[in-house]
């Protein structure tokens, strides 16, 4: 009877050790095919060691040093909010005016983020970069269009307050209008994620002619809506609107003024837009204090009250 025992104890061990080498391979096969972490090389061109870098690489006097740095920067699929002209860029890529770096909070995170402005083919530009692991990123670009203002158009992009105090938003300015008509708006914009996002616009001024006056002087007869706008950042942000509109006479000619150019070092002369002239007030017609907007954070807007 002694062998039946060994026969027993031998399946018994036979069957453990199968059972164990069942349970290993399956470990083991489910250790192969768990989802690896997989960490992205960093992208050369896509980082910048500082801002600086870039800074210095636009008022550079070396062609090819500026060209290079304007295709990383402007020749990107996510890059489209900004005007360039790639075939002219191309021979000679005019060097930068007004270069101005700034860092500032834009956002909710610890860092802060660059902004690099400047101006460059009579169009003043924004690049916004954000510091990550591999370096600062090119978030974000922008420019605006400025028929009827004065180079090097400084006030064309400000950074107020309007929703939690210590982090900006960015309110750009725009203007354009014809030989009769001038209209500047204003686009309030916030940095979130990564991305710019409208939250909110205005009319800062309008020029338009009077349709029922028929004087003579007609032509220099305007009605003139200038809209005050005030931020009320904190736990309930809000924005207080006053819209004064009027009647006005332009007297006199076109005013010309003087501005030095950083990139050839020598003073201009030019004329400044018709709606720069002198004009004397004839009628306050209104004075309208809006309703206002107040934050909705749920639609990431200023909505009318």
């Amino acid at each position: 009877m002694r062998w039946k025992s060994r026969l027993t104890a031998f399946t018994i061990c036979f069957a453990i050790g199968l059972a164990a080498a069942f349970i290993v391979a399956i470990l083991l096969r489910q250790r192969l095919h768990r989802p690896q972490t997989q960490l992205t090389p960093c992208q050369r061109d896509d980082y910048f060691n500082r801002p600086e870098e870039i800074l210095t690489a636009l008022k550079t006097e070396e062609v090819v040093v500026r060209r290079e740095m304007l295709k990383r920067l402007l020749v990107r699929p996510e890059i489209a909010t900004v005007y360039y002209d790639y075939e002219r860029d191309l021979d000679y890529p005019a060097r930068a005016d007004r270069a101005r770096l700034e860092y500032v909070q834009l956002d909710d995170t610890p860092e802060t983020e660059a902004i690099v402005s400047f101006v460059r083919v009579e169009r003043p530009m924004a690049l916004i970069l954000s510091r990550e692991s591999c370096g600062w990123k090119l978030v974000a670009a922008l420019n605006s269009w400025l028929r009827f203002e004065d180079y090097p158009y400084d006030n064309w992009l400000t950074l107020p307050e309007t929703i939690k105090p210590g982090i900006h938003e960015l309110l750009v300015r725009d203007s354009n209008g014809d030989a009769m008509s001038y209209v500047r708006k204003s686009r309030l914009l916030r940095l979130v994620h990564n991305q710019l996002v409208q939250i909110a616009q205005f009319d800062e001024e309008i020029l338009e002619p009077v349709k029922e006056y028929a004087g003579d002087d007609w032509n220099d007869v305007k009605r003139k809506r200038s809209t005050n706008i005030t931020f009320f950042p904190g736990a309930a942000p809000r924005i207080d609107i006053e819209t004064t509109t009027s009647l006005i006479k332009l007297r006199g000619p076109i005013p010309s003024y003087s501005y030095w150019l950083e990139t050839d070092g020598t003073w201009h002369t030019t004329k400044r837009s018709w709606s720069a002239r002198a004009s004397q007030l004839l009628k306050v017609l209104e004075v309208t204090k809006e309703p206002g907007k107040v934050w909705l954070a749920t639609e990431g807007r200023f909505v009318g009250k």
